[in-house]
């Protein structure tokens, strides 16, 4: 298995699995999705750095299901409709 490195996140993001064993890239979405839901600020700003805002936006809109607190984050943040959400055009999937 080759080496990947995990953005510097906070140790409490993965209370259920190993943190060696998540790719960044084959895991983008619930690596986001775990720091929009249980993260701070910090481990935000990491996954911004590590992505770029541009591909976390693009990561962020395919996501299924977000907390709406998470959701309404990312519109102000991304500057970017509801609409453009996969999460908010399924809404049973919130």
């Amino acid at each position: 298995m080759t080496a990947h490195r995990c953005p510097p996140l906070s140790p409490h993001l993965f209370w259920d699995v190993r943190p060696d064993d998540i790719h960044p890239e084959q895991h983008a979405a619930w690596l986001a999705r775990r720091v929009l839901e249980y993260g701070d600020w910090s481990d935000w700003q990491e996954l911004v750095r590590y992505y770029g805002r541009t591909r976390l936006a693009h990561i962020v809109t395919g996501i299924r299901s977000l907390h709406p607190r998470s959701l309404a984050f990312c519109k102000i943040w991304f500057d970017l409709p509801a609409s453009a959400f996969r999460c908010s055009t399924n809404p049973q999937l919130r």
